[in-house]
């Protein structure tokens, strides 16, 4: 596995505050945290695309989401060896720790991601253009 990860975090990702409140893309709220909790590989919303496949994430040619190795982090949750994902992701969080390159305070960590997020008012809503914009289309 060959992961790469985000040089800096994005003006949009959801796990900073910087972000617009209630935007997860096609993801739910619950799937997002499930992932931090399970290792999952989690590419940047920016990079994504439609026939993307789990290939494209391992061979690092679509990179992890820097925001959510820095919201684990802040979350104090410490990716495991369990799998040759976990571990890879490991090495993902020592690197970005060291860097610390990020405003603590503009992470979300898991409560805060959840607040931030949840619930479903209507002032949150995207256009349809900004919705299809963060999913990778281009106009």
């Amino acid at each position: 596995m060959n992961l790469s990860i985000c040089k800096t975090l994005c003006n949009e990702c959801p796990f900073s505050t910087s972000s617009k409140q209630g935007w997860l893309g096609p993801h739910t709220l619950d799937s997002m945290l499930d992932a931090q909790l399970n290792g999952t590989l989690f590419s940047c919303h920016l990079l994504r695309k439609q026939d993307m496949s789990a290939v494209d994430i391992e061979s690092g040619q679509v990179r992890i989401c820097r925001g959510f190795i820095a919201s684990a982090t802040k979350s104090g949750i410490s990716f495991g060896q369990a799998s040759e994902a976990e571990k890879a992701l490991a090495g993902l969080q020592q690197q970005v720790a060291h860097e610390a390159k990020e405003d603590e305070e503009m992470i979300l960590s898991r409560q805060e991601f959840e607040q931030y997020h949840g619930g479903d008012r209507p002032e949150r809503k995207l256009s349809r253009q900004d919705l299809y914009r963060r999913l990778g289309y281009r106009f």
